[in-house]
């Protein structure tokens, strides 16, 4: 077939034969007023550099405090979203105290997260990669997400008899899964206690913590386990204080 005089539904200088050219460089934004030139900064840079920024000074951190100021993580606790502490400066004192820390070097981190700044979101999850934070006090929609993802250990191996037998009435389950790489679910784990509801606990409202339906889970690649139960032992020391309402949604399979 003789296709060199065939017709197209396009002329020849349609759009589509035009080779494509997507760079924006000082040609094109030379004729921007600079409200312009800044809203055009914000959509296509800001977020980028602020993520940048983020995990440039949270590994800065982790650097400088392991190799220059010998700091190490001895217990760290991270508040995310509506889960929200207000008094962390009291709580890092108070814990300080509890556990008989003298060291400066001897590091007790309590810090808020919100997952709907960037910057925040990415900083959690790089101090979270990087073993620094050993315990997440959270919502219940984010618990659910980062349960599924894997990030919490299995209570039922992790707490003492004991301990485990006192915050019985308050373990909240949940499942992790496995997801192709589009997303999709390919396989769902039997559900177990990743976390405590510790909403009526009095000393998480004695330090100001706000939220009604709080999660407490200890994150799976902690290395702080002993500072870890010890502080599940304090929190629960006024057991009295739990919310009668503080069970599970649903219990585990076996």
């Amino acid at each position: 077939m003789n296709i060199e005089h065939k017709k197209t539904a396009l002329e020849d200088d349609a759009a589509l034969y035009q080779k494509r050219d997507d760079s924006l460089g000082k040609k094109d934004t030379s004729s921007l007023s600079r409200r312009q030139k800044a809203g055009y900064f914000k959509d296509y840079y800001l977020k980028t550099i602020l993520a940048a920024a983020a995990i440039v000074i949270a590994i800065g951190s982790i650097i400088y405090t392991s190799l220059f100021n010998r700091s190490e993580n001895f217990f760290s606790a991270a508040f995310i979203n509506e889960a929200y502490l207000i008094d962390t400066e009291s709580l890092a004192d108070t814990l300080r105290s509890y556990y008989g820390v003298t060291s400066d070097n001897q590091l007790i981190t309590i810090e808020n997260y919100d997952t709907s700044n960037y910057a925040s979101q990415i900083k959690y999850s790089t101090m979270l990669s990087t073993q620094a934070i050993d315990v997440v006090i959270c919502p219940r929609d984010f618990f659910k997400e980062q349960a599924r993802l894997g990030t919490f250990t299995d209570l039922s191996g992790l707490l003492p008899d004991d301990l485990y037998a006192k915050l019985k009435g308050q373990f909240v389950a949940a499942s992790e899964v496995e997801t192709d790489n589009e997303g999709n679910v390919t396989k769902t784990y039997p559900a177990a206690f990743y976390g405590i509801n510790i909403s009526g606990n009095a000393l998480y409202r004695e330090f100001g913590g706000t939220g009604n339906d709080v999660i407490l889970a200890v994150a799976r690649n902690t290395q702080q386990t002993d500072s870890v139960l010890r502080f599940l032992t304090w929190l629960t020391n006024d057991s009295a204080s739990a919310s009668a309402e503080s069970v599970p949604e649903e219990s585990p399979q076996t």
